[in-house]
Order: structure tokens, then C-alpha cells, then sequence
């Protein structure tokens, strides 16, 4: 593994952890409001009530935010290689 290799690494591990969670982040997201939408009688979502679709949209936003740290560690990634 070379110099560049060994330094640049880290942050592809950084990446790949960071768009696993975005990802993971907005099915959840998504499934939540659907599942809401679906049949609201669900045990765990009836408790809730209309408070399923701030679950839901907050699950949206940290993937989001993710998206945004994915974006950052990617432009400082790119910087550090010239």
C-alpha cells in the first residue's frame, strides 16, 4: 500500500459508513410514513398518532445530514490528493 493509499483509507472506510447510514436513514424514513399511511391501527404507530410523520421526516433529515458529512469528507478527500 502506498504513502497516498494509507492516507486516503480511512476516509473511503468514512464514506462507505457514511452512505450505508444515509441510505439506511431514508428507507427507514420512507417506510415510516408509508407504514403510517398503510394502516395507522399498528400497535406502535396508533400511540403515536399524527406524531409518525415527524418520525418519519427526521429520519429524512439525519439522512440528510449524512448526505452533507458525505459531501464534506468527499471535497476534503479530493483536496488533500492534489
Amino acid at each position: 500500500m502506498s504513502d497516498l493509499q494509507a492516507r486516503v483509507a480511512p476516509n473511503n472506510r468514512l464514506a462507505r459508513r457514511l452512505a450505508a447510514a444515509m441510505g439506511v436513514s431514508w428507507f427507514l424514513g420512507v417506510a415510516w410514513i408509508v407504514l403510517y399511511y398503510v394502516d395507522p391501527t399498528l400497535p406502535f404507530l396508533s400511540e403515536l398518532g399524527n406524531w409518525n410523520l415527524l418520525v418519519g421526516f427526521g429520519l429524512l433529515l439525519l439522512g440528510a445530514a449524512f448526505a452533507l458529512a458525505l459531501l464534506v469528507t468527499v471535497i476534503v478527500r479530493s483536496g488533500r490528493r492534489h
